[in-house]
């Protein structure tokens, strides 16, 4: 009988566990997402020596069975299997040159085995080691990067991407992850629900939220850089000193009820590709609500059905 370790199944089972990771991941759930990105080291790491020969998955101490059964002097297999864990298999492959020493990697393992505390771990510190693991090994054992990665392949080619900045980084990996959630949200749902969901939620016209004596800020539809859907509200920002028959607005946030995208700042939403100054006049303005400071609309998201009164006449 031939072993149920081989080199498919490890690769399979990798698989499997880092969409589960990026999925996690993108979801925020910090916890599940080291807990599967450690799983998914560990069996291609395992993959790997197997590619090598299958007695480096036994462990040099305890029963020998294991040892016996890859040797193939057992041909049936054992009862239980005991093989070496992700800490141990990691460090084989960096004996035998496939891997580079890693103490960001090493941080992941040990997370994932609760060695270490999760309190001062966050799942941006380990998104890079992972993905550069998982690619470092299959590049090793000749396995396409596009198919173990699939519908994550452009995520992954961003996180890996020495083009691209931090915050670059940062806001094309959250516009892919949002894809993903909206996937996963409508994509078996009836065709028409998106676009009904979008009109329920959205609300065109020229909003004043919030005065301050920083400036005035409004919101607006706009459509969505990640699902393509016109449901983002849009957050700009104006100076006291501008007239209102004529504003240049400058855009400062931006949250998509459908996708739940969210991007801070200028930057961000430059990055994403949407323009970051609008033009507008008098007779743009729908009305003026007083919803309290930006911040805490963010913090609670945007409720864009609550009771509005009427456009003041003036400021």
């Amino acid at each position: 009988m031939g072993s149920p370790i081989t080199f498919e199944r490890l690769l399979s089972g990798a698989r499997d566990f880092a969409h589960l990771a990026m999925g996690a991941h993108a979801e925020g759930q910090t916890e599940v997402f080291l807990l599967d990105a450690g799983v998914s080291v560990e069996r291609l790491a395992k993959a790997a020596l197997v590619r090598v020969h299958p007695t480096l998955l036994s462990e040099v101490k305890g029963n020998d069975d294991m040892l016996l059964h890859f040797a193939g002097a057992l041909t049936t297999p054992p009862q239980r299997f005991h093989t070496i864990g992700a800490a141990a298999a990691i460090a084989r492959l960096r004996k035998i040159g496939v891997l580079p020493r890693s103490a960001e990697l090493d941080g992941l393992i040990e997370l994932r085995n609760g060695v270490a505390h999760l309190g001062a771990s966050s799942a941006e510190d380990y998104l890079a080691p992972f993905v550069e693991t998982i690619c470092k090994l299959l590049d090793h054992a000749g396995q396409d990067r596009s198919e173990f990665w699939g519908s994550w392949s452009e995520a992954i080619q961003v996180t890996l991407d020495d083009r691209f900045d931090r915050v670059q980084k940062a806001v094309h990996l959250r516009m892919d992850q949002a894809r993903f959630r909206m996937e996963t949200r409508f994509g078996k749902l009836p065709e028409g629900t998106v676009e009904s969901v979008a009109r329920t939620i959205g609300e065109t016209g020229l909003v004043v939220i919030d005065r301050s004596p920083t400036g005035v800020l409004f919101r607006t539809l706009s459509k969505c850089p990640a699902c393509t859907v016109e449901a983002a509200t849009l957050f700009l920002k104006a100076p006291n000193t501008t007239l209102l028959y004529e504003m240049e607005l400058t855009a400062e946030e931006l949250l998509c009820g459908l996708c739940g995208l969210r991007l801070a700042g200028t930057q961000e939403i430059e990055i994403a590709g949407l323009p970051t100054t609008m033009n507008c006049k008098v007779e743009d303005l729908k009305e003026v609500i007083n919803d309290g400071p930006i911040t805490s609309r963010f913090s609670e998201g945007p409720d864009l059905g609550q009771a509005r009164g009427p456009v003041e006449d003036s400021w």
